[in-house]
């Protein structure tokens, strides 16, 4: 059983979120909302200052790397900017977004025994953000339409064009769509370019449409 988790995720990967679901599960049965949207503002503060102050302080920031560019931590970064705005109409966007993203982040991870410490801290604690945000979500019991599953879909298409484009122009990978993710992860069960990137926007439907679907059977509350 080691030697298969090894293989395919990552036993440190393994151990590291098996640990955070902990807290996690604890989240799933606390009900003061206002509690954990306080804790979800502190956490994405100390992640993204934490990062970047110490990669420009050690003189390790790549923009080819390092950028808020792939769609996890594009979403981090708007949860943050929401938690000032209170803005509804993000809210089905950056819900979807972190089902997908934190599901994916704690079952694959793109880190190597070359990452940088701090690089494992902001991968998880951004994923664990992820999950947190939807957890709130959730729990505040706001209705998602299929006009804001058709809008989040248009967004993240709208994006995806143009991270290619940055790719294009700075040789980077961003949402991987020039190269599948490396370290240890599923994407050695994936096709070889560019019809992996296919796959993954197959998973990234199929995740808006299950998540959607999911909350049209959920009995809601005022």
């Amino acid at each position: 059983m080691y030697s298969l988790i090894d293989k395919i995720v990552g036993f440190n990967h393994f151990l590291i979120v098996s640990v955070l679901m902990v807290p996690i599960l604890f989240f799933l049965f606390y009900n003061d909302l206002n509690h954990l949207s306080i804790l979800l503002f502190f956490l994405i503060s100390f992640n993204l200052l934490s990062f970047y102050s110490y990669l420009y302080l050690n003189d390790s920031f790549d923009p080819k790397v390092h950028l808020p560019l792939h769609l996890c931590y594009i979403t981090e970064f708007a949860i943050l900017l929401n938690l000032f705005l209170k803005n509804q109409f993000l809210l089905p966007w950056l819900f979807l977004n972190s089902v997908l993203g934190g599901i994916v982040g704690f079952v694959n991870s793109n880190l190597t025994s070359n990452s940088l410490y701090i690089e494992y801290v902001h991968y998880y604690l951004s994923h664990f953000n992820l999950i947190l945000f939807s957890i709130i979500f959730f729990k505040s019991y706001v209705k998602i339409s299929f006009s804001d599953l058709v809008r989040s879909v248009y967004f993240n298409a709208t994006l995806l064009v143009s991270v290619f484009c940055f790719n294009y122009y700075f040789q980077s990978n961003y949402w991987f769509t020039f190269s599948k993710p490396i370290g240890t992860n599923l994407s050695i069960f994936f096709p070889q370019w560019p019809y992996y990137l296919f796959f993954l926007i197959l998973l990234g439907l199929l995740s808006y449409s299950l998540t959607f679907i999911f909350l049209l059977n959920r009995r809601y509350v005022k």
